[in-house]
Order: structure tokens, then sequence, then C-alpha cells
């Protein structure tokens, strides 16, 4: 009990007015018989180790959180890693050294393998990293040269980083992780080819020594080329390694060679479309492309292509070109021949094939010479089936250019 304090009083007037004071707060507090100190401060224990109950059932289990953090602790303290994320992360930085690390790092110690490189993406919430890192581990040429069953292995893989880089930021992340590098290999460019700096500029691809290609596989090269195609569409960052690396140059490549050195049809045609990836929509990468000494005229012999869907690329790559403002009309009227448009443009061409020639042939059409040799060609007899309402209309709009000279 506290004593009685005393109550001072004024007198005012009549009245006497009296002031009671609280009594001072003891710092003790009897507990059978015997005083114990009372608390100085509130101490309050880490939110992670409070339990949270939910219509009365429990949905965190606080002292488990506790448990395990003094689990961790021990396993760090006796240099145990333990078993769980939180226990090997606490046994990691307490037992890690940054004197050694950079010791390590000033003597060139040797980079993480690939396993480490998925395991570490793992543990920062990136799976589909790891994932593509471990597909690229399965595009080793020495082991797609050994034998069909790397080959396999190799060509799901690729499958798979397709699949990854449909998607934007995985794209992006597939060229930061080395992929465009492996996808050259397996293209069949030399490694030195596959090794381009970030500094690489259009002026310094304008020259006409294209590297030469040889793929260790067809099919493999073709799904390389899928996956290329893919990380490219609407895609500027991508866009913009693919330059720096110069995998433009090395699809040129494989669409330049003729003869015996050709690729085959179906390599062509994903090379093609991988390229078109690359320039579709970006200045800076069309103009890398058309600096090529070799790329208007390649384009121009493949718009005469024997193979229909390389055809229809090919027209439809020229197209997006011209329509870009990425290439004039000036610049593309000697490499297509009147006579191969008219040619893709006259049944039983498909419907894109002859609406891509035809709006080709209206780009061009400003040139009397043109003109009288796409007439002259059979441009003036052209046709369009009833249901082709788009070539119908095309052809309304360019055949009375041709009979106005």
């Amino acid at each position: 009990a506290s004593r009685a304090c005393p109550v001072p009083s004024v007198v005012r007037g009549s009245f006497v007015v009296k002031f009671w004071t609280a009594p001072a707060m003891s710092a003790t507090i009897n507990h059978e018989g015997t005083d114990q100190p009372l608390p100085v401060e509130v101490r309050e224990r880490p939110t992670a180790h409070t339990s949270i109950y939910k219509a009365g059932q429990l949905v965190y289990d606080g002292a488990a959180a506790s448990d395990e953090s003094a689990a961790a602790a021990r396993a760090a303290a006796s240099m145990e890693p333990g078993t769980s994320l939180n226990q090997m992360l606490a046994w990691g930085i307490a037992n890690s050294s940054p004197e050694e690390l950079e010791r390590r790092a000033a003597a060139g110690a040797t980079a993480p393998s690939q396993l480490d490189q998925e395991v570490l993406d793992m543990l920062l919430g990136q799976p589909a990293v790891a994932s593509m890192r471990a597909a690229l581990g399965k595009l080793d040429a020495e082991g797609i040269a050994a034998g069909a069953g790397a080959t396999e292995a190799a060509l799901a893989a690729l499958e798979e980083l397709e699949y990854y880089c449909e998607d934007v930021d995985l794209a992006v992340d597939f060229a930061k992780i080395g992929g465009l590098r492996a996808a050259l290999l397996v293209l069949g460019a030399p490694p030195a080819a596959a090794e381009g700096g970030a500094d690489d500029s259009t002026a310094a691809s304008a020259d006409g020594h294209l590297p030469e290609m040889r793929p260790p596989d067809a099919e493999l090269a073709e799904a390389a080329c899928g996956v290329v195609a893919a990380g490219a569409q609407n895609n500027p960052p991508f866009q913009q390694a693919c330059i720096a690396l110069r995998t433009h140059r090395a699809l040129l490549a494989l669409l330049v060679a003729t003869g015996e050195a050709a690729a085959p049809v179906p390599l062509q045609r994903k090379a093609l479309l991988a390229l078109s990836a690359i320039a579709r929509g970006s200045a800076e990468a069309a103009a890398a492309v058309l600096v090529q000494p070799a790329a208007l005229p390649c384009f121009g012999r493949l718009a005469a292509s024997g193979d229909a869907k390389l055809r229809r690329r090919a027209l439809q790559f020229l197209l997006a070109l011209l329509r870009d403002y990425a290439l004039s009309a000036e610049a593309l009227r000697p490499h297509v021949t009147p006579a191969a448009l008219v040619a893709a443009a006259t049944p039983p061409a498909d419907a894109e094939t002859a609406a891509a020639a035809l709006h080709v042939a209206i780009a061009l059409s400003g040139d009397a010479a043109f003109r009288r040799a796409f007439a002259g060609a059979g441009g003036g007899a052209l046709t369009a089936a009833p249901d082709e309402e788009e070539v119908a209309a095309l052809l309304q709009q360019l055949l009375p250019r041709l009979t106005s000279d």
C-alpha cells in the first residue's frame, strides 16, 4: 500500500480549495511477501513469431517460426547448413567471408557452373530462367555431334526455349544468359562470329564478308531460327541484342548461299522468318540488315523462289520494309523483276502471296519502265478469284496505271 499523500489547500475568500496529489508510482510490486521490480520497458517479439488465427483456426504458427529461427541460429553456430532455405541462408551469412570473396575475385576464381547458376535462379524466384539455363546446357556442340540421342535432347531443349521466348520479358532474359550465342553456334556460326560485342554498330556491319555458316544439324539449326524469331517479334531489346551479336549477318549468310552450299529449303524458310522478325518494327535493325550488300539481291531472288512459302515470306518481308519506310522503292526496284511479281500474283498462287506481290508492284509502279515491263510480263491480264476481295481491289488500283502510258 502506498502512503497517503498530504492534501494542500488554498483559502480563497470564504472558500477552501483543496488539491489532490496522485501518489508516486512504486517501482516494485510485493509478491508473496517479496518486493519484485516492475518492467521499465516494453519488449515486443518479431511479428513473424506471432500466431494468427482465423475463425478459431490456426493459419500461421508463430511458435514454429520462432523454433525455425532458433534452429537456424543453432545450425549456423554448429557449422551445419540445416534443411530449410532459411536455415541454409542463415548458415551462409554466418559462415561467409567478404575478404575471402574479394581475394577469390581478384585471383580470377572459376565462374559458377551451369548447375550453380540454375540453383541461384531457383533461390531468387526465377524458375523459368533456371529452366532456360538447363535447356541451354543441352546445346553442347560436341554432344550434338556425338549421336542421335544428344540431338533429340537438343531439339527438345530448343522447342522449350522457343516456348519461353514467346514471352517478351523471358526473351530478354534468354539473351542476357547467353542464349543468342548458343543459338548462333547451333546455326553453325564460327565461335568468333558468336562473340559480337555490344558496341557493334550498323556501320561496322556494312562489310560484305558474311560468316561462313556450317550448321552441325539442319533440323537443329531450323529450331534455333524458331527461337530467334519468337524472341525478336515486337521486342526492341531482343532485336538490339541480335544486332549487337550480328545474328542478322549469320541468318543472311544462310540465305545467300546457293548451289551445293545452299541451306535446305526448310532452314531457309525459318532463317528468313527470324531475319524478318529482327528487322520489322525497328529502324536500327532494318538499317543493319539492309546495309549488307548481299541483302537486297538475296531478297529479290527469294521473291522469285520456286518454293511457295519462301516466296510468300520474302514478298511479305519486302512489303513490311516498304511500309516502315526502311526501304525505298528506288532502292528495291533493281532487285525485284516485274516477271517475278506477275508470277507470284498469277493463279493458282494463294491469296496472301498474290496480295503481297501486288502491294509491292503498286509501290514500284511509279516508274514508267517498270509499268511497261510489268504489263509485258502479263500483268495486264491478271484476274482475281471471286472470293479474293483484297486481290481484286489491288488489281483495280494497279491495272489503270499500266494503261496510262
